[in-house]
């Protein structure tokens, strides 16, 4: 199996699960409290190490730990990058912390900052 079928079917089992537990997510929820908690909730950074950078094409290679949120486990792989200029103060090698969604079956960096 090549990479990226991998990926692909790694994405579309990930966005499979992700709705459903999106939409439990709120259920017993105190509404009162939404505000910074749900933001923290969905804010979970994951550890990484830069494996490559690809700048003008908004995609990072990351090693990194299981990711949560996307119930992934620890692998290397390339995300896009919602904002590529969050990547110019980066290079190969530094240790990160990062959030990634998948929206689209696309698994997508929204946010990276080094250790």
């Amino acid at each position: 199996m090549n990479y990226k079928t991998l990926t692909l079917l790694l994405g579309l089992a990930t966005h499979t699960s992700l709705q459903a537990e999106e939409m439990m997510h709120h259920e017993g929820h105190d509404m009162s409290q939404t505000g910074e908690m749900s933001e923290q909730a969905a804010m979970v950074m994951t550890k990484g190490v830069i494996t490559r950078l690809d700048e003008g094409r908004g995609k990072v290679g990351i090693k990194h730990e299981a990711i949560e949120n996307l119930k992934m486990p620890p692998m290397t792989m390339v995300f896009r990058v919602a904002n590529p200029a969050q990547l110019q103060d980066l290079k190969v090698g530094d240790a990160v912390r990062f959030h990634a969604e998948n929206p689209d079956g696309k698994p997508t960096v929204t946010t990276i900052q080094k250790q």
